[in-house]
């Protein structure tokens, strides 16, 4: 069973938002010279978009590692199935050093991103903040070495999808 999209992007709305990707701080006007067409329809379609919540805002993007926080963990939780998983949820968020929980499917319950400045803060993070939450059974932690990012490329997806069909 196909699942519907609940808002299909059509060509020029992929163009916009690869744009928007790489550079969110795009004028309408800048994004309508780059693709050829008049600043009230790139205006229009990114207003739309932002209504129905493809465009959920526009952030600073921080390097954590400029200010001094070197160390990215993921810690996969196990958690107390007895437990609301989703104050869990709120109590880990309310941590300063996390900066996102994936609920996911396997043996552990979710994984956690978390920063710290370095490996004895990292340590303080996990016992301190981490396992004394209520919902806590056992946590495995894995440090980034290094990491390697990039944007959903929905034109390509397209190109693709079109190419297949």
């Amino acid at each position: 069973m196909e699942v519907m999209p609940l808002y299909t992007l059509d060509e020029l709305d992929r163009k916009i938002l690869d744009i928007l990707q790489a550079d969110g701080r795009a004028s309408h006007v800048q994004i309508a010279r780059q693709l050829g067409v008049g600043h009230t329809r790139v205006r229009d379609r990114i207003l739309r978009m932002e209504q129905v919540g493809v465009i959920r805002g526009y952030r600073a993007e921080i390097d954590p590692t400029v200010l001094g926080w070197d160390v990215l963990c993921i810690v996969q939780m196990t958690t107390d199935q007895q437990q609301d998983f989703d104050r869990l949820v709120e109590d880990i968020l309310a941590i300063d050093e996390v900066v996102e929980v994936t609920n996911v499917t396997g043996e552990v319950d979710a994984h956690v991103r978390v920063w710290a400045r370095d490996v004895a803060h990292l340590r303080e993070i996990l016992y301190n903040k981490l396992s004394v939450l209520p919902a806590h059974k056992s946590t495995n932690s894995t440090i980034v070495l290094k990491r390697w990012t990039k944007p959903l490329n929905l034109v390509q997806d397209e190109a693709v999808s079109a190419d297949e069909g």
